[in-house]
């Protein structure tokens, strides 16, 4: 028997197993979803080794396809197909640093749920942030994002890593997942890929990622690359990569930061958080986010649950349908 014999990859160990499903639904978060108790069962029996994470992803596939009320379950059925799909990801080996992959990683993670999946989006977007105070990053051209993503990797395929010490190299890993991310290629999902193929690129390089800092930090990891690639030079702010930097010094080399994204909010450094008027605060993250919840709301804005529900009482909102699917409604005065 040949020793140099190619060996297929088997199933991560259980530890591994139980790691990859907590980051991959706590990447839902990024973009307000959450995950369902039919997706936790699911997981379960993967963890446990009685179904494999192909099996899995079937079984959250033909659950959601043989319903016949569809619209009821749209924010649990993304939330969920997405996030079996990054256990499958995030649990493979296979990787090149190229377009074709991060094109690859979209089409797997969206494949049924958007239809442009795989594909560079065709208009130019904005986003209003909270983290920016309504404001918008700029993203990338539309008109040459291919040429953006490609001349990106063709300079981080030349990184000298031999000359880098470990801070050095974090550093340079947040710079390079903080340029990708502003491209901002495809219309929709742009955070969960990029999260997918750093931790991918990541173990490429050697590096252990510790992926259950996203089960309980991904949307500090959305904001802080947010406010990476944030600048209004006019208003004094520039853009902060000591966050994403802290993010994936943790990720990465295993040091322990407080993550808040209260502190991420450009007008922080001025103390305008403390002093700013919660209920404005509150209204611009319903906006922006109809199905945030008020834990969410009361981590971003370092208040108390009881605090956010005091002053829900007063203003011209409320929250309509399951606490998981429902979404927040603005009553017209």
């Amino acid at each position: 028997m040949d020793d140099h014999q190619y060996i297929n990859q088997q199933e991560p160990e259980k530890s591994r197993r139980y790691v990859n499903w907590q980051a991959a639904k706590g990447l839902q978060d990024v973009d307000g979803l959450k995950t369902s108790d039919y997706l936790d069962k699911v997981a379960a029996d993967n963890i446990e080794g009685k179904i494999s994470a192909y099996e899995a992803k079937d079984l959250i596939d033909t659950y959601y396809d043989a319903k016949e009320d569809r619209e009821k379950d749209s924010l649990y059925e993304e939330a969920d197909k997405v996030a079996s799909m990054i256990n499958i990801l995030i649990g493979e080996i296979g990787f090149s640093l190229s377009s074709e992959e991060l094109k690859s990683i979209h089409k797997r993670l969206f494949e049924g749920v958007f239809e442009h999946a795989g594909t560079y989006r065709k208009n130019n977007i904005l986003k209003h942030e909270w983290v920016l105070d309504g404001d918008t990053v700029t993203y990338g051209n539309a008109y040459n994002l291919e040429d953006s993503v490609e001349n990106l990797l063709r300079g981080e395929r030349l990184t000298p890593f031999r000359s880098l010490d470990e801070k050095e190299t974090v550093w340079h890993i947040s710079k390079f997942v903080s340029e990708l991310w502003r491209i901002h290629p495809f219309a929709e999902g742009n955070t969960r890929t990029t999260a997918v193929f750093a931790i991918k690129y990541l173990r490429m390089l050697g590096f252990d990622v510790d992926n259950s800092i996203f089960e309980a930090h991904s949307r500090f990891f959305r904001d802080a690359l947010v406010r990476a690639n944030y600048a209004n030079i006019r208003k004094g702010i520039y853009e902060d990569r000591d966050p994403l930097d802290d993010f994936f010094s943790d990720l990465m080399i295993g040091t322990r930061h407080e993550f808040h994204s209260r502190y991420l909010h450009i007008y922080a450094d001025k103390a305008k958080l403390e002093t700013k008027d919660i209920d404005t605060s509150i209204m611009e993250m319903v906006k922006m986010d109809r199905h945030v919840t008020r834990q969410k709301i009361a981590d971003t804005l370092g208040v108390s649950v009881k605090t956010v529900e005091r002053h829900i009482k007063n203003l011209p909102i409320h929250f309509s349908g399951p606490a998981k699917t429902g979404e927040w409604v603005c009553v017209e005065q």
